[in-house]
């Protein structure tokens, strides 16, 4: 039996092997590697102006925009750790040092929660009582130990990352055209479509640093002055939180300021925890409803409940950085859908009849 076009079929096995093979080794960078790039697309504005600077230097252009991004990114992430790691560690000292603290304030809670009407309904004292809640706070202590040592471990990791990264974003500033006109030439799909494809993922990046990550600090910082103001202990670590969870879109900075508004209710700071529920209802969260439409506009048109569950799957498979990586996924699936439905929309049409 003769095999027709035998060159053709084992050339075509050869790059899909050596194609997966080069995926695994890219694997871990990839992330690192896609985050350069929605940073060099957001700060391509930069790098133009330095080449007017430089007399068209690109080598010291893209230095000089990777060096301002670092002092953008790096810098107040660096301060804010420094504050949140001091602020951990002295909560793990008051803890182990001041137990009787630590009941007299289980005890108010446990004893506000058993005065509440459906307390005796739910049988509440045999689910929170003073030693579950002294327990809770042990215990937490016990994690904010662990999550400083893993990481110190982590630095190392970390700074790999960081390194790959900023790596790649300097080459990217310097050759990101020819990388994506080279894409343009391998892929079959028309440049129409192709071109269709770099506006959703440019737009899509847009929202996300837009209407994800000024938001986000927006109402962390409004957290964290709320709770300084109030009494809360550890208000930075706690303005920190809620930052990384206003990425979650509708529910994101409700799951700290409404915990610790009903924690200062029920210990007894009820002005504290009225204000802290009342300021987080009406303001901080209201906040994304607000501010959102005007920062993003048309930029994006993914549907709220595929933002939310790109939203969580990204951080779900790709950590932190999936609240970027999942939306920028998703609006290129729904496009990739969308260019389907153009290319064979007579098709479609003779099917349905």
């Amino acid at each position: 039996m003769q095999l027709k076009n035998y060159n053709v079929y084992f050339f075509f096995v050869i790059l899909i092997g050596i194609t997966i093979l080069a995926y695994f080794i890219l694997k871990p960078f990839l992330v690192p590697f896609l985050i350069a790039g929605i940073l060099a697309h957001l700060f391509a504005f930069l790098y133009k102006m330095f080449l007017k600077i430089t007399r068209q230097s690109k080598v010291w252009s893209s230095l000089l925009t990777c060096l301002v991004i670092a002092m953008i990114i790096l810098t107040p992430i660096v301060f804010v750790s420094s504050l949140v790691v001091s602020e951990v560690q002295n909560i793990i000292d008051y803890s182990s040092q001041n137990s009787v603290s630590v009941e007299s304030v289980a005890n108010n809670v446990s004893h506000n929660l058993s005065a509440l009407p459906f307390a005796k309904f739910i049988a509440i004292e045999n689910i929170v009582s003073q030693e579950t809640i002294a327990s809770a706070v042990q215990s937490f202590s016990q994690n904010a130990l662990s999550i400083l040592q893993s990481t110190y471990q982590g630095i190392v990791s970390m700074v790999l990352v960081t390194f790959v990264m900023f790596f790649s974003l300097f080459y990217l500033l310097i050759d990101g055209n020819k990388f994506i006109k080279k894409i343009m030439q391998l892929s079959p799909l028309r440049d129409s479509y192709e071109n269709i494809l770099i506006e959703k993922f440019n737009s899509i990046t847009r929202a996300t640093i837009k209407g994800t990550i000024l938001i986000a600090i927006m109402q962390g910082f409004l957290g964290g002055v709320l709770f300084a103001v109030t009494g809360v202990s550890a208000p930075i670590l706690l303005a920190l939180l809620m930052t990384l969870s206003s990425v979650i879109p509708a529910i994101g900075a409700g799951l700290v300021w409404l915990p610790v508004g009903l924690f200062m209710l029920l210990s007894g700071n009820v002005m504290s925890g009225m204000i802290i529920i009342l300021f987080g209802a009406l303001v901080i969260s209201t906040l994304d409803n607000f501010v959102r439409p005007k920062l993003v506009g048309k930029d994006t048109e993914m549907h709220p409940l595929l933002i939310l569950f790109s939203t969580l799957g990204g951080i779900a498979i790709f950590g932190l950085a999936g609240f970027i990586v999942g939306p920028v996924i998703m609006s290129l699936f729904v496009t990739l859908w969308d260019i389907y439905y153009m290319e064979f929309r007579t098709q479609l049409k003779e099917f349905n009849k």
